[in-house]
């Protein structure tokens, strides 16, 4: 048995509804209600009190390059539960901090200094790749021969003798690998 449609039951043909769509409305209220919950959703700008900070990471007086500098919070400090900030050594082993947001700069407070050579995951695991690949993906994670080496501490949260505080203000903290 077909159904055919029944004007009188149907609520998008009622001569009301049709009226008030043609009239704009309708249209004029979703308009605003979208609006409305998308100005709800966005973000207004850092939440946090920024400082911005750069400095150079060196060994033995060399600059040390490729270096991923990550502020982690203390936890018993002013700085918990901010995002960390993070930065990459150039040539010149200088580096610049950013959060999580790409906004310049650290929450101020007291952190602990994470040091990782840039991109020094492994991505898979070397004996299941090509033979070929392998080598060349090791030689890109080896550091150059006369390029200082990073002390393992240095890369952990825990073991880091690198302890820092970010005061409000724009400033530059240098970092001494030992």
């Amino acid at each position: 048995m077909t159904r055919s449609i029944n004007s009188h039951r149907s609520p998008y043909l009622l001569p009301g509804w049709r009226a008030m769509w043609n009239s704009g409305r309708i249209p004029l209220l979703y308009g605003l209600l979208t609006l409305t919950a998308m100005a709800g959703g966005c973000q207004r700008g850092p939440t946090w009190d920024l400082a911005p900070v750069e400095g150079t990471v060196t060994k033995d007086g060399q600059p040390l390059t490729g270096i991923e500098v990550t502020f982690m919070p203390e936890i018993d400090a002013g700085a918990q539960g901010s995002p960390p900030a993070q930065g990459t050594t150039d040539k010149a082993g200088h580096y610049r901090l950013r959060n999580h947001n790409g906004d310049e700069g650290a929450v101020v407070g007291k952190y602990r200094v994470v040091l990782k050579r840039a991109g020094g995951q492994m991505l898979p695991e070397l004996s299941q790749l090509l033979p070929e690949m392998a080598k060349r993906l090791e030689k890109q994670q080896k550091p150059a021969g006369d390029a200082p080496q990073l002390p393992a501490s240095y890369e952990r949260f825990d073991k880091t003798p690198l302890r820092v505080e970010v005061r409000s203000g724009e400033q530059i903290i240098d970092l001494e690998v030992k």
